[in-house]
């Protein structure tokens, strides 16, 4: 009996050998089918196209794969030569219905290794924001933060999540779901991170708030990159001649856009702005200051062309006479200066190693900046360095009226005349305004990292503190994390000291 056990010695060997065959054939083509699915999703292409037919030269991009991977290997050549194109209820690993089960099964396993690292990590924060998709749909980003055992902050996207609604008990309750159905625990929740939009960080009724009700130490944190793009926003909307020179920049650029030979005779590249994108606004200014001369060539070469319609002339003409201003010209070397800042930290504030220490810091600079912009002799550079880019020294072109101050009856009959100088009103009703909105909104949004970084300011002076500010520091630490570590928590004033992570 024990012979006849032998594969050798059976009456079935045969079959044993042809199902063995058989299984390690299949094994070898899934094997390059999840090589193709893990290549196309891990960088965001699309699987499905126009026709699902093997040799088809407007085929899906996941058949485009297999027939190219085909042509250096044999097992495939031989298996699409076999198989290909079998029609429904014929088995060949080759259908959409095989590609997306496995990428059903590698999504799982991605979310699964992210649970496990979190729970391995332990304190974990919420990153939460919604976008509409390109069918208009609105979908809820949830995102995770941690720390990894290398101490390395990590961020990872863990769901979307459709048309909850934009009200906080909509999304308080979206968000719970999520915890459960990921089995997080809430006790070690110690951060959350929105947008400034009052449904996300009210203070009464937001999510935030809702949140802290389950758990108070789960503290919000304003999303730094975002606030700072909400300060431009609301600095380039301030006032009148803000938003007529980002209206320029934008007109400029569609109307060299909007045929080849307008973008031809331009020869420069000019940058559109964006809503949500502000680098965009940048890339702009940055491309205006850099073709000022050729831009104007171009516009004055369209505008006196004949061979042209009227309106195009017309319209040339429009955005010539607009550039070739003295405000203009000041407003793209100024907006120049501080785009070029604001853009440079907020993609430093976009790292995923940065923390409140450096985002207070940056800040603390920006407002460092527009402080020290803000004064007279930074005006008088602007202005000569204005004036010495377009070659006037006006900035109105038509002779204002002198204005009067209506008089109250209590002031007497005589009237008197109220002499303003064009560079002192546009020097406090412009250059003055949009530095003070700058600074005021930097210095609002700055309140809530200090409020945070005062908590655990400590972390970055370990080295100064002495043994009894250390065991002061080790207490409220005991308090932040009592929920879960309990009497078990203990801190040695030594270990602070050499910078051991606790």
């Amino acid at each position: 009996m024990k012979q006849r056990s032998v594969i050798l010695e059976r009456i079935d060997q045969q079959l044993v050998h042809q199902m063995e065959f058989e299984n390690n054939y299949w094994k070898n083509i899934l094997k390059r089918v999840v090589a193709v699915v893990k290549a196309l999703s891990s960088r965001g292409l699309s699987f499905r196209g126009d026709t699902n037919q093997i040799g088809c030269s407007n085929n899906v991009n996941f058949l485009m794969a297999i027939e190219l991977i085909a042509e250096f290997d044999v097992v495939l050549s031989e298996h699409i030569k076999k198989y290909g194109n079998p029609g429904k209820g014929n088995t060949s690993y080759l259908s959409f219905h095989t590609y997306e089960q496995f990428i059903l099964l590698m999504a799982e396993d991605v979310v699964n290794n992210i649970i496990q690292e979190v729970n391995k990590a332990r304190y974990f924060s919420i990153s939460i924001d919604s976008t509409p998709e390109i069918s208009h749909t609105d979908q809820l980003s949830f995102i995770i933060r941690y720390v990894n055992e290398h101490g390395q902050p990590v961020e990872r996207f863990l769901c979307f999540i459709n048309n909850i609604g934009h009200k906080s008990q909509e999304m308080m309750e979206a968000v719970i779901h999520i915890f459960k159905k990921y089995n997080l625990n809430t006790n070690y929740l110690r951060g959350q991170s929105y947008d400034n939009a009052s449904n996300m960080s009210g203070i009464y009724t937001g999510l935030q708030a809702r949140i802290k009700s389950i758990n108070s130490l789960a503290d919000f944190v304003p999303c730094s990159a975002h606030s700072l793009n909400l300060v431009g926003k609301n600095a380039a909307s301030c006032c009148h001649d803000a938003n007529e020179f980002f209206r320029l920049l934008q007109n400029l650029y569609s109307f060299s856009t909007i045929t080849t030979r307008r973008w031809k005779i331009l020869n420069v590249s000019l940058k559109s702005l964006s809503e949500t994108r502000w680098s965009a606004r940048d890339d702009a200014c940055k491309s205006l200051n850099k073709n000022w001369c050729l831009v104007l060539r171009a516009l004055t070469t369209i505008s006196e062309d004949k061979s042209v319609n009227v309106s195009t002339c017309c319209e040339a003409k429009g955005i010539l006479k607009s550039i070739k201003t003295l405000k203009t010209s000041f407003m793209s070397i100024f907006w120049g200066d501080i785009l070029e800042r604001f853009n440079s930290c907020s993609k430093k504030l976009q790292s995923i190693q940065i923390d409140l220490g450096i985002v207070v810091e940056i800040y603390q600079s920006l407002i460092g900046f527009v402080h020290d912009i803000r004064c007279d002799d930074m005006f008088n550079d602007y202005k000569a360095r204005a004036i010495e880019k377009c070659g006037i020294s006006s900035l109105n072109t038509k002779p204002n009226r002198k204005k009067k101050r209506k008089r109250f009856f209590d002031e007497g009959n005589s009237e008197e005349n109220v002499i303003e100088d064009e560079f002192e009103n546009f020097k406090v009703n412009t250059y003055f305004m949009i530095l003070d909105q700058i600074k005021s909104d930097l210095e609002k949004r700055k309140i809530a990292y200090d409020n945070l970084t005062s908590k655990y300011n400590f972390f970055y002076h370990m080295s100064e503190l002495t043994p009894a500010e250390v065991k002061k520091n080790s207490d409220s630490l005991q308090n932040i994390y009592k929920n879960d570590l309990g009497s078990s928590f203990s801190i040695e004033c030594v270990h602070f000291q050499s910078h051991i992570k606790v």
